[in-house]
């Protein structure tokens, strides 16, 4: 377990795989509630395949400085969706869309400011790609902080329910606010 010390946002590099695909796997088991599904969770069997060689994607590791553990990681890819409401799937069916995705943070290390930073670098890598106009996520509201943490930032565009989880819910940023907290200028918190 690492202290609360300093951390540092990177892109992941081919050592740091495995240890973002245990946090991955890790946090949709846990918070999310739901078995681990390889055919579902195709992305984080492949990282590489799916962060790392895609141009316009990336995916990001939080260091914790003190140990060099991977204590957190996010990511874009281009935003077509599998699935969703299918005025977003149609919304986001070009190559304009960037989906943040797996902004997930180790349970122990919550509170510190990592999600936040994470996507700060997201939307800075998005915004630098020069090619995204939309900026996209989804989440589920039994992730433990995720629902209240979006909604500081993003809108809610949307929702799907599901039969055997809660649904999803989906946000997009607002390009001014996206590019403002991409250069570290954050949205006041809502009271």
């Amino acid at each position: 377990m690492s202290g609360h010390g300093t951390f540092s946002i990177r892109p992941a590099t081919v050592a740091d795989l495995p240890a973002a695909a245990e946090l991955m796997r890790r946090t949709v088991e846990e918070d999310f509630g739901t078995p681990y599904d390889p055919a579902y969770h195709r992305d984080i069997n492949d990282l590489a395949g799916s962060y790392l060689e895609p141009p316009r994607h990336t995916l990001l590791v939080a260091i914790d400085d003190a140990t060099g553990e991977v204590v957190g990681t996010g990511g874009i890819r281009v935003g077509r969706l599998r699935g969703g409401p299918e005025d977003l799937v149609r919304r986001y069916a070009g190559d304009d869309t960037a989906q943040l995705v797996r902004i997930y943070v180790r349970r122990d290390q919550r509170r510190r400011g990592i999600a936040r930073a994470i996507v700060q670098a997201c939307l800075r890598f998005a915004i630098d790609d020069g090619g995204y106009t939309i900026f996209a996520l989804h989440t589920f509201p039994h992730s433990p902080g995720a629902l209240a943490f979006w909604q500081s930032m993003a809108t809610q565009v949307g929702e799907q329910p599901h039969t055997d989880i809660p649904p999803e819910i989906f946000f997009e940023f607002d390009p001014a606010v996206a590019r403002r907290i991409a250069a570290g200028d954050w949205p006041a918190r809502p009271a």
